[in-house]
């Protein structure tokens, strides 16, 4: 495997692994999941702690936890759709395939364009590996529950952002920076 192959590589499981820890994470402290109602006893050990993170679906939440009042709070939220609800009120039988065969679609195309990429293009293989390990990291949820888990919430007072997570957050800053490489690139 070349150099630049294992980075995208390792900069995507990074992604991927951290997102997965903070959801566990926002399950751990924000839900039920972890707690007598699922299974007959608090889940102690690692073991048990793993099978409800990943099988529980819809565990009820329990708190929302204020960082910042009135700008940032961590709410457990189940998110069906894609970014901003998007069909987030269609059934499942036809939303959760759609999105499974979209995301594979998206993974393919970023694999394509990082070996069409050349060593000079760092930032472009950056923000491939960071968008590439943020589809995972929602992948897997849709896979495993058929929604994918959120729980941070920006707002200022009323004024809501979509709730959203690490991986969501990745794709974000990656698609940034793509766009960033882009617009430099053009006007070499």
């Amino acid at each position: 495997m070349s150099p630049r192959a294992k980075f995208f590589c390792i900069n995507a499981a990074l992604v991927v692994v951290l997102d997965q820890i903070t959801k566990w994470l926002a399950i751990a402290h924000l839900t039920d999941a972890f707690s007598a109602r699922h299974g007959g006893a608090e889940a102690l050990s690692f073991s048990e702690q793993l099978s409800r993170f990943l099988w529980v679906e819809h565990p009820m939440r329990t708190e929302v936890v204020t960082v910042v009042e009135g700008l940032w709070n961590y709410r457990y939220v189940e998110n069906p759709g894609a970014a901003f609800g998007f069909l987030a009120s269609s059934d499942s039988w036809l939303r959760t395939p759609f999105f499974l065969v979209v995301t594979a679609v998206a993974l393919v195309f970023i694999i394509s364009m990082f070996r069409q990429s050349t060593p000079e293009q760092r930032m472009l293989r950056l923000s491939l590996g960071m968008i590439f390990g943020g589809a995972i990291g929602n992948f897997i949820d849709r896979v495993r529950l058929g929604y994918v888990i959120d729980f941070i919430d920006w707002h200022w007072y009323e004024h809501h952002w979509p709730t959203f997570n690490i991986a969501d957050a990745f794709i974000s800053v990656g698609v940034t920076f793509l766009a960033l490489d882009m617009f430099i690139n053009s006007h070499l």
